[in-house]
C-alpha cells in the first residue's frame, strides 16, 4: 500500500546552531546531502536527522508533543499542525528495588566485619525537599532525557500529557502514590521549561481514541505495538491540535541495564582475593552500551555490547533492542558504530 505525500515519513532538520527546524521529506534531505548542503546525524535515541553546513531561514510552524505516562511503558508522539511525525514506546527502567535491597544487605554487613569501617550515621536524616526514591527518580530522568533528545531535533512549542491523580482522602490504598505526585511535579517543571503544558484526563483521551477511530490494546501491555501505548499519545494530539493521523514511523526505545562496577560481591570468594566483576569499561577500546556490528559464520548482527573482551578469551558479548544477548563473537569481527548513548532503539515500523 502506497503512501500518499502529506502522509510519508519526514525527516527531523537541525540548522548550523543546533536549532531544530521543521522536518522535510526524504527526497529533498537525500539532495540536500548530496549537493553538500547538510550531512547525516543521529541522535542518541537513534532517530535518523540532517544538519545544515549553511545558514538557512528559522522560522518554524508550530509542533506538539504528546506524552501517555505508565508504571512500566510510556507512549511518546509527535505531530506538526498537519500530521503525526513519529510515535514510539519507551521501556521505563526495572529492577532498582532489587538493586537497592543487595546495595542494604551489604553495607549491612560490612558494618558488622572486623574491618575498618565507616561508623553509620544517625538515623533521623531529613530528606531534602522533592526528595524522589531511588525507582521513580530512574523512572523520571529517563522519561525525561526521551523529551528532552526529541525537543532538540522537533521545534516542539506545546507537551500534552496525561494528569493522573489519585484521591487520598476517599480511599487509603496510595500510601506509595505520595511518591509518584512528587515525581509528576519535577516532571511537569521540566516541561515547561522546555514548552508549553497542557494537561488532559484520561476520560478525554479515550473520548478523543473513540471519535477518531484508534486501536487500543489493554490485555498485553508489553507487546511493542502501537495499539498499546503510543496510540493514546497519537489520540491526544489528534484531540488537542486537530492534525491528522497519517502514517508515523514506530520506534521501541529502551534505557540499557548492565551490571555497574561491583567493589564487593555478595559470596566470599577462594583465596580471598575479589576478582573484577561489573563495569562498563576494562582498558580496551569497547564500552559496554557501544552500538557495533558482529560478525559470525557470514551473517551480520546489529546490537549493543554487553560483555566486554579479556585478554584471555577476547570475546565480545552483543545484546539486540530488547535486551536480551544475540550471541558471543571474537573481538576481531565486531565494529564499533557508535558510543553508548543509554538507550537501545528499534524501528518496529
Amino acid at each position: 500500500m502506497s503512501r500518499k505525500p502529506e502522509e510519508q515519513p519526514r525527516v527531523s532538520v537541525m540548522s548550523v546552531d543546533g536549532k531544530p527546524l521543521m522536518p522535510t521529506t526524504p527526497k529533498k534531505a537525500r539532495m540536500m546531502m548530496r549537493d553538500g548542503l547538510a550531512i547525516p546525524r543521529r541522535n542518541k535515541l537513534g532517530l535518523f536527522y540532517i544538519q545544515m553546513v549553511r545558514s538557512v531561514g528559522e522560522k518554524v510552524q508550530p509542533m506538539a508533543m504528546a506524552i501517555d505516562p505508565g508504571a512500566k511503558y510510556d507512549g511518546v508522539a509527535v505531530s506538526s499542525h498537519k500530521q503525526v511525525e513519529m510515535k514510539a514506546m519507551v521501556f521505563l527502567p526495572e529492577g532498582v528495588p532489587g538493586k537497592m535491597d543487595a546495595r542494604r544487605r551489604l553495607r549491612r554487613a560490612r558494618r558488622f566485619r572486623n574491618t575498618p569501617r565507616r561508623p553509620p550515621r544517625f538515623n533521623n536524616r531529613k530528606k531534602k525537599k522533592y526528595w524522589l526514591s531511588p525507582t521513580q527518580r530512574s523512572k523520571v530522568e529517563c522519561r525525561l532525557k526521551v523529551v528532552r533528545e526529541l525537543c532538540k531535533i522537533y521545534p516542539v512549542q506545546l507537551i500534552i500529557t496525561e494528569d493522573i491523580r489519585f484521591n487520598h482522602a476517599r480511599s487509603r490504598d496510595g500510601k506509595y502514590f505520595s511518591t509518584v505526585e512528587v515525581g509528576k511535579t519535577l516532571t511537569y517543571q521540566e516541561y515547561k521549561r522546555l514548552a508549553n503544558l497542557k494537561l488532559v484526563d484520561v476520560s478525554s483521551t479515550d473520548v478523543w481514541r473513540m471519535k477518531f477511530g484508534i486501536e487500543k490494546c489493554t490485555e498485553k501491555k508489553w507487546e511493542q505495538t502501537p495499539e498499546t501505548h503510543a496510540n493514546d499519545a497519537v489520540a491526544m494530539l489528534m484531540g488537542v491540535t486537530e492534525c491528522g493521523e497519517g502514517a508515523p514511523p514506530f520506534y521501541v526505545w529502551r534505557r540499557l541495564q548492565y551490571v555497574r562496577r561491583s567493589l564487593h560481591r555478595q559470596n566470599p570468594q577462594k583465596g580471598g582475593v575479589r576478582h573484577r566483576f561489573g563495569g562498563t569499561a576494562n582498558g580496551v577500546c569497547l564500552r559496554k552500551g557501544d552500538l557495533v556490528e558482529a560478525e559470525k559464520a557470514g551473517t551480520v548482527y546489529l546490537g549493543w555490547v554487553c560483555g566486554l573482551p579479556t585478554k584471555a578469551t577476547r570475546i565480545v558479548g552483543v545484546a539486540g533492542a530488547d535486551g536480551k544477548r544475540v550471541g558471543q563473537f571474537n573481538a576481531k569481527k565486531v565494529r564499533l558504530l557508535a558510543r553508548s548513548t543509554g538507550f537501545s532503539w528499534r524501528k518496529a515500523i
